[in-house]
């Protein structure tokens, strides 16, 4: 392949990621709610909420009288990773603390998740069975005797009923370790009167937006049936004017998931680097079918956030109770430790598709996997482990493609020395475009030249490039770690303002090492067009990743840099002879 084809498909490659990067999902300020009536009916839930200021749901009118959020009393909880604080409203958290995890560079404070929620986070609701509505369960919960550090019994009343809510840690087995982020918990609703307790829905929380997903790809709510994944993000809670009209819609009040005749697996709220799953462990006893009302969440300074509300239909027992089980996950999106849990919760990663339908899922997770080995063996270096980790997965994915870069690069020396005779043929053939590739196909085939040797190694990085483009926006474990000048190798490594202008220094150093190697890139054509696609090259990569994470930037440039090292290192072929066609002799 001749280097004008190379930098074509190379121009090809960049549009597609321009198109993936432009693509996503960018809501506008929400502005005021949209009011019912302007919602399509197909679209209401048919628990449609009844909203009420600063509560998603209203108080059930058949619960105790619910006691004002500042009267509400508290009980904590905790383990190494995660201090859990319970509120006697509802008998449900109130918010989390990650206790290893700072909110920022600065050090200053944790993640908390559930902040500025006025829902708490597992916070119970019915459905008013006259109104078709979701109703709030606010009454007052008082804590159980017997109550400890790691566990914790609140028993409340709902219509007459006992409930009884136990939060506990689960004590790790023989030679186990507990997952640290991972609260057990069991909602038992007991009756008193003759017919069974009503099934109840459970919150999921609420996160905070991060500063590096600006367009909110990844807040957003999740549900898993075991085959197909449901995303719900706050695009359905925005305005839209759609593509010149088309698509426009109206913000929705609520957005309903159902899962008929297969429940759900678990339901999760998550942002960029973090996620809440609600995963109900019992599998008998998540019933036929799952519903699930998706919430906007208004927020601190015009941000917004995003909960759910979801039902299991749980199968009464002999006494007519039913009972909701399950473990509540809320920590980091580390692969390797959501990839440790049941049901596929490994999908809260949101490995983005390409257009929208090519994923890169296993190779992300192959990535991530070699990563965080590679981390491992690197830990003994410091603060830059992942720095280096970074640098030395470059360096493997580079010895892995050596072999066809440098086939790519003989091969395109080759080309190099039969320019002249191609030109020619194409200059005596231009009006016969059948006899021409005819002509450049003899010439191909006596000289042993594969004009498509070149497009293997293409086709290899590409993929590998979308990956960890994919893999690096939601990989917790760079987040907060520095390496040389990068405070943030999960954010853009930007050293000053010019204004309100970011100066990112690794996306220029990006450009200059592509402009190098492909200036080095052997050259078997005098086509001017590809000076225009040179300089576009070299001029949009850097753009498109300028917003980009640090981490991505970081491997483009040490891979820029490995492929100068590579060409300066390939020797020149030995002198190839020229063997140009032979005339055919005229008989006359």
């Amino acid at each position: 392949m001749d280097r004008k084809n190379f930098f074509l498909g190379m121009a090809c490659i960049v549009g597609a990621f321009a198109l993936f990067f432009l693509t996503k999902p960018e809501p506008k300020p929400a502005g005021a709610t949209a009011p019912a009536a302007q919602v399509a009916p197909a679209q209401v839930a048919p628990a449609a909420l009844n909203p009420k200021p600063n509560t998603s749901l209203a108080p059930t009118a058949q619960a105790a009288k619910p006691v004002a959020r500042a009267d509400a009393k508290f009980f904590v909880i905790e383990n190494e990773h995660i201090k859990v604080t319970l509120t006697s409203r509802g008998g449900a958290i109130s918010k989390i603390e990650l206790k290893k995890e700072f909110a920022d560079v600065s050090k200053a404070g944790i993640v908390t998740f559930n902040a500025g929620n006025d829902e708490s986070a597992l916070a119970l609701a019915v459905k008013n069975q006259a109104t078709g509505k979701l109703e709030a369960v606010l009454s007052e919960f008082a804590a159980q005797s017997g109550a400890s550090a790691h566990s914790i019994t609140l028993v409340g009343s709902l219509d007459g009923a006992r409930v009884e809510r136990t939060f506990s840690f689960v004590a790790p087995k023989a030679g186990e370790t507990t997952e640290g982020y991972s609260l057990r918990f069991a909602t038992k609703v007991i009756p008193a009167s003759g017919k069974p307790a009503p099934s109840v829905w459970v919150s999921t929380g609420c996160w905070q937006p991060t500063v590096g997903d600006s367009a909110n790809q990844f807040l957003s709510v999740l549900a898993y049936d075991g085959e197909d994944l449901t995303r719900v993000g706050l695009d359905k809670f925005t305005d839209s004017n759609g593509f010149f009209g088309l698509g426009a819609r109206k913000a929705q009040v609520e957005h309903p998931v159902a899962s008929v005749a297969k429940p759900l697996l678990w339901v999760a709220s998550g942002n960029q680097f973090f996620a809440a799953i609600l995963h109900p462990v019992d599998a008998a006893a998540r019933g036929p079918r799952t519903e699930v009302v998706v919430l906007p969440v208004p927020l601190e300074a015009g941000k917004r956030g995003l909960h759910a509300f979801a039902s299991w239909e749980t199968v009464p027992a002999a006494d007519l109770s039913r009972t909701l089980e399950g473990d509540f996950f809320v920590g980091p999106k580390e692969y390797a430790r959501v990839a440790a849990l049941p049901d596929g919760q490994v999908a809260v990663l949101q490995f983005s598709k390409l257009l929208g339908f090519i994923s890169f899922g296993a190779i992300c997770k192959l990535l991530l996997a070699v990563l965080g080995g590679v981390h491992w063996l690197l830990e003994w270096s410091g603060v830059w482990s992942w720095g280096w980790a970074i640098v030395l997965l470059t360096c493997l994915i580079k010895l892995v493609t050596w072999p066809l870069t440098s086939i790519q690069m003989k091969a395109a020396k080759k080309m190099q020395k039969f320019a002249k005779p191609m030109q020619d043929i194409r200059e005596k053939h231009k009006d016969n475009p059948e006899k021409m590739q005819k002509e450049l196909m003899k010439l191909y085939t006596e000289n042993k030249i594969n004009p498509f040797a070149g497009c293997l190694p293409i086709l290899i990085q590409m993929p590998i490039f979308f990956g960890l483009y994919t893999a690096f926006q939601t990989t917790v474990e760079l987040r907060l770690h520095s390496f040389l000048w990068i405070a943030d190798l999960s954010a853009p490594d930007t050293i000053f303002h010019l204004g309100s202008f970011p100066v990112n220094l690794l996306p220029i150093l990006m450009g200059l090492s592509m402009w190098q190697s492909m200036r080095m890139t052997p050259n078997p054509s005098t086509d001017s067009s590809q000076k225009t696609i040179f300089l576009m090259m070299t001029l949009l990569f850097p753009v498109i990743c300028y917003p980009m994470p640090a981490a991505l930037t970081l491997y483009m440039t040490i891979q820029n840099l490995l492929t100068i090292l590579q060409t300066w290192l390939t020797k020149e072929d030995p002198e190839v002879v020229v063997i140009e066609p032979t005339p055919k002799k005229v008989k006359g």
